[in-house]
């Protein structure tokens, strides 16, 4: 299992000797660097369209449950599966649990993160749960949930979106029990191991992940040998020798979303007929194909500005793309970076034409990508359809859930490029995408 392998390489990781490969063993120690398209100023968990949280989440929270490929939920942090005690349904945390940053956690840190997380990106997700998580004044690892059925409990506690952080958590601060703690700056994200880590530590002792301002930076740093890991390839004039491709699926989609000023564009799946015109197969701009779709739509509204959150270069192409394939005389959408605070202000309030949005995979069960792209529609919509879920087929792909929301999918967020020889990725079993906790380093 590797929770447990884990915590026993962290803890003998000063016996580990030079010749701890040819022996078979995981090697600890060593440093990844890469260069990302994404902004690296701040990283919240609870965050549904958090594209770093969504991309390097996993490696530095965890949820206090978590899910097996084959859909089967078990305790990560929590000392048990959830039971009743006086008719209510509780948590118990395991006993010793710290953050990166050294505090102690408890159950009013798991009661304040569900609380943050239903106001925040699990707005649907744990919409059919009672409307509270209270610790237990008498025993401090405790968290009480009212009546609710545990299995049910577990299954919505397993969602990343649903980690446990300590009280008070700043995104601008990272502070989680996962492999790696973290350091967020303008330029960078920088990881490094998580001595106090919840499921243990890090095989690497450090990760650097770069914020850079096009696309193509990665590919040339990871061609000219600067990087260990190039973002979407194996190079930019030509591949770099020796390099191995990787993919590990998608932890999202990008999005276009019509707001208040889209006028007839703004009906239920009218945004997925925009993104439907938009080949971003043929673009190259990192996302995963949608197979089998066509439409002829482009936008016939006034000249508008096309939205997007700043310091995101990957949004920002694909908001270039999306504008150049919709426009045409007299209907020129022009691509808009806010900031991070205007964004969620126009998220909130709908005052937009159309925006380009990234949401998260939330992982909790088979309707959790609905009620993810239901939110980003608006989080009221996401409520109701938890309490009354649709007579739908749940596992069809996203772009094909999106008929009665005000949002189109353009495609999944693939974790994919190129990594250099003597580099060993691993996939993360419990959600999406990747695990660098688990990666390690031969020479």
């Amino acid at each position: 299992m590797k929770m447990r392998r884990r915590q026993l390489l962290g803890a003998l990781a000063g016996l580990w000797s030079a010749d701890a490969l040819a022996m078979g063993r995981v090697p600890i120690g060593g440093k990844l660097e890469l260069s990302l398209p994404w902004s690296t100023v701040r990283i919240d968990p609870h965050d549904l369209f958090d594209p770093l949280a969504a991309i390097f989440g996993t490696m530095i929270f965890d949820p206090v449950y978590g899910r097996d490929a084959n859909g089967h939920v078990f305790p990560t942090l929590a000392d048990g599966m959830p039971r009743v005690e006086d008719g209510q349904t509780v948590v118990r945390l395991r006993a010793g649990l710290r953050s990166a940053a050294g505090k102690e956690l408890g159950g009013r840190d798991l009661a304040w993160s569900i609380t943050r997380a239903r106001h925040s990106g699990a707005n649907g997700l744990l919409a059919t749960l009672p409307p509270y998580a209270k610790s237990d004044p008498k025993e401090r690892l405790i968290t009480r949930f009212g009546e609710i059925e545990p299995g049910k409990l577990a299954l919505a506690l397993s969602s990343p979106v649903c980690a446990l952080v300590p009280h008070g958590y700043s995104p601008t601060a990272p502070d989680g029990t996962g492999g790696f703690s973290a350091v967020c700056s303008s330029s960078r994200l920088e990881l490094t191991r998580n001595r106090f880590a919840g499921r243990g530590p890090s095989y690497l002792e450090r990760v650097v992940v770069r914020s850079i301002s096009d696309m193509a930076d990665s590919l040339r740093a990871f061609e000219a040998g600067r990087d260990d890991l190039g973002w979407l390839g194996l190079g930019f004039h030509k591949n770099r020798a020796g390099a191995q491709k990787f993919d590990f699926g998608v932890v999202g989609w990008v999005v276009i979303v019509t707001g208040k000023g889209a006028g007839r564009f703004g009906a239920p799946g009218a945004a997925q007929q925009l993104a439907n015109a938009v080949p971003i197969e043929k673009l190259h701009l990192g996302l995963d194909a949608r197979r089998g779709l066509g439409s002829d739509s482009l936008w016939l509204g006034g000249p508008a500005a096309l939205h997007y959150p700043q310091a995101n270069a990957q949004l920002r192409a694909i908001a270039e793309a999306v504008a150049e394939k919709l426009s045409h005389a007299g209907h020129e959408l022009t691509p808009t970076a806010v900031s991070w605070t205007a964004f969620r202000q126009l998220r909130t309030s709908g005052d937009f034409t159309l925006a380009i949005d990234l949401v998260r995979h939330p992982g909790s069960g088979p309707m959790g990508p609905l009620l993810a792209l239901a939110t980003a529609d608006r989080p009221s919509l996401a409520r109701d359809l938890a309490q009354h879920p649709p007579r739908i087929a749940y596992d069809r792909p996203a772009h094909h859930l999106t008929n009665t929301l005000r949002a189109g999918v353009l495609g999944g967020l693939a974790i994919r490029g190129g990594v250099r020889q003597g580099v060993q990725l691993a996939a993360d079993r419990s959600a999406r995408g990747w695990d660098l906790a688990s990666a390690y380093v031969t020479g």
